[in-house]
C-alpha cells in the first residue's frame, strides 16, 4: 500500500479531532484557555488542533512539530498561530514558559512517552495545565462482527515502533511528571452514520499501519463484512481513548 500524501494526513487528522471534541471543549474550558496568555501544541502535524487553539484564545500559540512538510502546509493554511520545528523530548523552551500545553494522538508515536510529558510539564507555569487530549488503547478494541482489526492495528503500529496500548498509561505518565491529573476516556462508540462516514478512511489506514505485512486478500474479505454490517445496521466499533487533565502544582 502507498504512503498517505500530507492532505490525506490533514484529512485523517481533521476526522480525528472532530471525534474527539466534545472533551476537548470541557478541557479548555477548565483550563482557562480564554486567559492563557502563551500555548503550546506538541506533535501539532498539519495544525487542525493548534489552529482550534489559536481561535479559542486572546494570547499566542504555538504548534511544534519534527516533521517539516506538516509544519509546511500547517504554514500555509494558518495565520493565526506560530509553527515551529522540534523535539517533543527536547522541547526548546525554558521552564514554566507557557500557561498550557496540549498534545493529541501524540504519545503513542514518541519512543519515550515519560520523557515527553515530563517535558511538557517542565515549560508549563505553576497553576498551569497539561492537556493529554487523547490517546488510544486498540488492546480494549471492540469489534462486531468479530474480525481481526485489532490484531491488525496493534501489529501495524508496533511495526512504526509506536505503542498501540499507551492510553491505559495516562495516570502512570502523569503521575512521573508530578502533575496531579484526573483521567478519564472520551465516548467513542460510533454511530451508524459515524461508521458510514469513516469507513474508507479507516480501512485505509489499517492498510498503510500494517504495511507489506498486510494479507490482501484477507483485508479485502473483512472489508466486505464490515461494509455489509454497517448497510444492515449491526456494525459496532468502540475504540476507549484516555484523555488527562494535569495541573501543575
Amino acid at each position: 500500500m502507498s504512503e498517505l500524501s500530507i492532505l490525506e494526513w490533514h484529512a485523517q487528522f481533521v476526522r480525528q479531532a472532530r471525534w474527539t471534541q466534545g472533551i476537548r471543549n470541557q478541557l479548555y474550558r477548565r483550563a482557562r484557555l480564554l486567559r492563557a496568555i502563551r500555548v503550546l501544541d506538541v506533535g501539532c502535524g498539519t495544525g487542525v488542533i493548534t489552529h482550534e487553539l489559536a481561535q479559542r484564545t486572546r494570547g499566542t500559540v504555538t504548534g511544534l512539530d519534527h516533521n517539516r512538510a506538516m509544519l509546511e502546509f500547517a504554514r500555509e493554511h494558518d495565520v493565526e498561530a506560530h509553527y515551529e520545528w522540534g523535539n517533543a523530548l527536547q522541547l526548546p523552551y525554558p521552564d514554566q514558559h507557557f500557561e498550557i500545553v496540549t498534545c493529541h494522538l501524540l504519545l503513542l508515536w514518541v519512543q519515550d512517552p515519560e520523557c515527553a510529558v515530563n517535558e511538557m510539564a517542565r515549560v508549563t507555569c505553576r497553576g498551569g495545565s497539561v492537556l493529554i487530549c487523547a490517546e488510544p488503547d486498540y488492546g480494549g478494541r471492540i469489534d462486531w462482527p468479530d474480525l481481526p482489526i485489532r490484531e491488525w492495528q496493534i501489529e501495524g503500529l508496533r511495526r512504526q515502533g509506536a505503542d498501540p496500548l499507551i492510553g491505559r498509561q495516562l495516570r502512570a505518565l502523569t503521575e512521573s511528571a508530578g502533575l496531579s491529573a484526573e483521567i478519564g476516556i472520551h465516548p467513542s462508540l460510533w454511530d451508524v452514520e459515524g461508521l458510514q462516514e469513516n469507513a474508507e478512511s479507516e480501512w485505509k489506514i489499517i492498510a498503510h499501519d500494517m504495511g507489506p505485512d498486510l494479507d490482501k486478500t484477507d483485508w479485502e474479505n473483512a472489508r466486505k463484512q464490515t461494509q455489509s454490517a454497517i448497510e444492515r445496521g449491526t456494525r459496532t466499533t468502540y475504540i476507549p481513548t484516555f484523555y488527562a487533565l494535569g495541573r501543575k502544582a
